[in-house]
């Protein structure tokens, strides 16, 4: 019997789409009421107190050599939060704008514009790039509230050109000027990485200069929800990256962190705070196990 590919539970539809038209989201959207984001405010209980604040580190700083209260930061924040905000990283705001502009100007086109660069091979199949959903595994899944865009930007020899929107035109070389730029990120964190475990400083940057390793880019969108108690915009995760970089909308917040050295305690969720022009930098698995848990990849969702 020849497999059935067109399920309807497995291609779900767009969430832009479908938040034009529904007065509350579909089964699949809603999450157990354990985990929904109301669940302590409905329960009267206090947002969570932070036990600390998220470090902020300053990049320009850091990379000088004799600045050790900069790394000294930098290794409390990796240690007990996972992710910091860091300002001195040599992006303008006006370039953030840009960048956070093109991002918009991409969602903000019609479906049928956007289902040119579809995540979906002939309406059946899904593959890792593209615009769409995420990968639906089976029927019970429940699917995050969000609308996504992956692309692979480095190497160039990976990179898909016929998946890069052609719309907003200024779209593929402020996308390609970003990612220069989180690289240059990405190395300064790393070289400093390298230097608290007593390893060569380019011992991981080499190691993502080899041509192996692959860096994308994900572009999220959250369509506003009629009942944003019920649902998640992105499920609780870490990242199975080596470093991710985030350009946070500074005016809309949702981001939340859980502390991987909060001792067990009933994974509180912390709101990760929102500061203009500072960009969030968080490790992922691949060097929480390359430091043997030294640095620790952070539990984040987005409610």
């Amino acid at each position: 019997m020849a497999e059935d590919h067109v399920q309807p539970w497995k291609i779900p539809p767009i969430v832009q789409e479908l938040a034009a038209g529904v007065p509350e989201p579909q089964s699949r959207y809603v999450v157990r009421d354990q985990d929904r984001p109301a669940a302590a405010a409905a329960a009267a209980m206090p947002e969570p107190a932070m036990p600390e604040p998220i470090p902020i580190v300053d990049l320009s700083r850091l990379s000088a050599a004799d600045d050790g209260g900069e790394v000294a930061k930098l290794q409390s924040a990796l240690q007990n939060w996972g992710l910091f905000l860091a300002v001195g990283h040599g992006m303008e705001p006006g370039f953030l704008a840009e960048m956070m502009q093109v991002t918009r100007g991409f969602f903000n086109l019609p479906i049928e514009d956007k289902q040119k660069y579809s995540n979906l091979v002939n309406g059946e199949e899904f593959m890792f790039e593209g615009y769409g959903n995420e990968v639906v595994l089976s029927e019970d899944q429940i699917l995050d509230w969000c609308d996504r865009l992956y692309l692979i930007v480095e190497p160039e020899s990976r990179v898909v050109g016929s998946l890069w929107p052609a719309r907003p035109h200024a779209f593929g070389a402020v996308l390609r000027e970003y990612t220069a730029r989180c690289r240059r990120i990405a190395d300064v964190v790393l070289a400093s990485l390298a230097r608290l475990l007593g390893l060569p400083e380019g011992r991981f940057v080499g190691m993502m200069n080899e041509g192996v390793a692959m860096t994308h880019a994900r572009f999220n969108y959250y369509p506003r929800c009629p009942r944003p108690d019920l649902v998640l915009g992105l499920k609780p995760h870490s990242d199975a990256s080596v470093v991710t970089v985030v350009l946070i909308d500074d005016a809309v917040g949702g981001l939340q962190v859980q502390k991987p050295n909060d001792g067990g305690g009933g994974g509180v969720w912390y709101n990760v705070p929102i500061v203009p022009n500072a960009l969030l930098v968080n490790v992922g698995d691949a060097i929480e196990i390359m430091s043997n848990g030294f640095f620790r990849s952070p539990v984040h969702r987005t409610q």
